[in-house]
């Protein structure tokens, strides 16, 4: 009886987690478009930096704030991309440099 009663409370949490991982995935895979329609120039192919930008994969997980800024406003050498990038489209590129880092 038990184990069935915790099959019952399981089933909708694994259920909700794939869903999430779903989504997850689309987010990851749009932003890896976004990447490499926008940023893929000058920050390199698969995050593999040319060396003379930034290195995103330098970017820790508490970073989003500041990256978030710097895509809108610019900084040193990069272009502000406010109204070229909506704020949706830059947390796309935030989850693909997450996943492509944090793998």
């Amino acid at each position: 009886m038990r184990r069935a009663f915790a099959a019952l409370i399981a089933l909708p949490l694994l259920q909700t987690t794939a869903a999430a991982q779903t989504v997850d995935a689309q987010k990851v895979a749009a932003g890896m478009a976004v990447y490499n329609s926008h940023c893929v120039r000058c920050h390199g192919e698969g995050l593999q930096n040319s060396g003379w930008t930034y290195d995103l994969r330098r970017l820790r997980p508490g970073d989003n704030a500041r990256f978030v800024d710097s895509v809108l406003n610019g900084k040193g050498q990069m272009p502000p991309w406010r109204g070229a990038l909506t704020e949706a489209e830059i947390e796309t590129i935030w989850a693909y440099i997450r996943a492509t880092v944090d793998h």
